[in-house]
């Protein structure tokens, strides 16, 4: 028998379906290419990067700039991508593109763990409030002020205790606002 049949397509399936003409062999699907990945043309320091080098990044803002500069000109550092991710809301497919261009080199004192919860600030001790390493006056301020309710955010916390930028920015990540409670129900530390 020839190779291709000179019947119509609807003709030709119907003699495969019967067995009287072989059926072809299907293609091979699609592969996507491979493509080797090359090291990225350039690094930076994530903790030394100037505001020129940030904006180096794909879809690297103006205001996301200036914000990362001013975090490390505050003393600000980031142990790891995931943090810098999060401060930032950045989308995965950014995320990935910036991943190979981020080195993450500690300067100065040793780095915060990483904390396997976040600490609830509304329920937390005394003590455990005392990791935050913050002065005895602002701990003090946080629990007069959760005393008579709990805080809802950041954003809250900020405007309650009168916090600095910086402060509330190293909180990301490290810090949750789980049940809110009000006045008699917490304990009084």
């Amino acid at each position: 028998m020839p190779r291709s049949h000179w019947l119509d397509p609807l003709a030709r399936r119907v003699l495969q379906a019967t067995g009287q003409l072989p059926t072809p062999p299907r293609p091979a699907p699609l592969q996507p290419l491979a493509i080797e990945a090359e090291p990225p043309a350039w690094v930076m320091d994530v903790n030394r990067a100037s505001r020129n080098e940030w904006l180096q990044l794909p879809g690297c803002s103006q205001d996301m700039a200036d914000l990362l500069v001013r975090l490390q000109q505050g003393g600000v550092q980031f142990a790891c991508a995931d943090d810098l991710f999060r401060l930032l809301e950045l989308p995965i497919d950014l995320s990935r593109l910036w991943t190979p261009h981020l080195v993450f080199h500690w300067h100065g004192d040793a780095p915060l763990q990483p904390q396997a919860t976040p600490l609830d600030l509304n329920n937390a001790s005394a003590d455990q409030l005392e990791l935050l390493c913050w002065p005895e006056q602002r701990l003090a301020s946080l629990l007069r002020e959760r005393r008579s309710s709990g805080f809802k955010d950041l954003a809250d916390l900020q405007e309650r205790l009168c916090l600095p930028a910086s402060t509330v920015e190293d909180l990301i990540g490290r810090v949750s606002f789980g049940n809110r409670r009000s006045g008699p129900s917490l304990p009084l530390h």
